[in-house]
């Protein structure tokens, strides 16, 4: 039996639900982590999301089927609407093959490159070129909820080596 194909799905939402920040983390983004990290570790599915300024971005890899089942249940989510595909395309590799679910905040380095193509974090208007860097930028990201099991597993000196090096397996 031949193996599924492993595809990408970007997608863009509005959230529903009023910010409350408590540690740093909007409070109903931390429960949607949760959430994710449990079943998409069950379905194979990994990703980013992104959430700023009342916007989801993320990013989901995986089998085919399981991906369009995971955003099926998202576009039926209440705290999300307006969901919209960006991208949704095959690949040979997942960027995010270590995590069930990665979050990152807008930092620094992402900041950046919304200057650099003069755009507020505002997915729906993200261009298929603008994603793909985004989305190499989120691959070496440190994630801030998981900064305190970071060391133990290694996972910040991984997501901390360069793209290139991850993909050549060198340093």
């Amino acid at each position: 039996m031949a193996a599924e194909e492993l595809v990408r799905l970007n997608y863009a939402s509005t959230a529903t639900f009023e910010p409350s920040v408590q540690g740093g983390v909007e409070v109903e983004v931390a429960r949607i982590l949760k959430q994710s990290r449990r079943n998409n570790r069950e379905l194979a599915v990994g990703g980013v999301l992104h959430y700023g300024n009342g916007y989801f971005f993320q990013c989901l890899e995986g089998e085919r089927d399981a991906v369009q089942k995971l955003y099926e249940r998202i576009s039926r989510d209440p705290r999300h609407r307006d969901v919209k595909t960006l991208t949704f395309s095959p690949v040979g590799e997942r960027l995010f093959g270590d995590w069930s679910m990665k979050y990152l905040p807008i930092e620094r380095d992402l900041r950046g490159l919304l200057e650099r193509y003069r755009l507020e974090f505002n997915p729906y208007q993200f261009t298929e070129a603008f994603i793909q860097e985004f989305l190499e930028a989120c691959v070496v990201g440190v994630d801030p909820t998981m900064a305190a099991h970071a060391h133990e597993r290694g996972t910040q000196r991984r997501a901390q080596r360069p793209l290139w090096k991850r993909l050549l397996g060198l340093g």
